[in-house]
């Protein structure tokens, strides 16, 4: 049973994960967790990242901490330490709104961590720490 751990923020739970660019270096982005965020995309990057989409797709409405019509696009990100690639919808978009703490780079949601069989934060010695696992 493999499982990839990240240390908690004192603002939320983070994962860690590398976007692929159709050519070119992967990219490591931290995201900020929200089992609140749903729907049918995974993901929130911002524009500076929008060179990682793989195909656009079309804009929708968006509710919540983003408002209005969003522009969306399939990504492929790699979780290293479970040894896993997912392509996946995400929210390309301006995120000052979404007020992240700093050195967070976008937000993962529910359908994010449903691609994995197991999720959730623990404490351990060292405080508490988020992640992920594969059966």
């Amino acid at each position: 049973m493999a499982s990839a751990y990240y240390p908690s923020l004192s603002d939320g739970e983070v994962v860690t994960i590398q976007l692929l660019p159709q050519h070119g270096e992967a990219r490591t982005l931290k995201l900020l967790i929200d089992t609140g965020f749903t729907g049918n995309s995974s993901l929130i990057i911002g524009h500076d990242a929008a060179d990682l989409v793989r195909a656009e797709i079309p804009p929708a409405p968006t509710t919540g901490a983003l408002q209005g019509v969003q522009n969306r696009g399939w990504v492929t990100c790699r979780i290293p330490d479970l040894a896993c690639e997912h392509t996946v919808i995400a929210i390309i978009a301006d995120l000052a709104a979404l007020s992240l703490p700093a050195g967070v780079h976008g937000m993962a949601g529910l359908t994010f961590l449903r691609h994995f069989s197991r999720w959730g934060s623990e404490r351990s010695p060292g405080g508490w720490r988020f992640f992920l696992g594969d059966d």
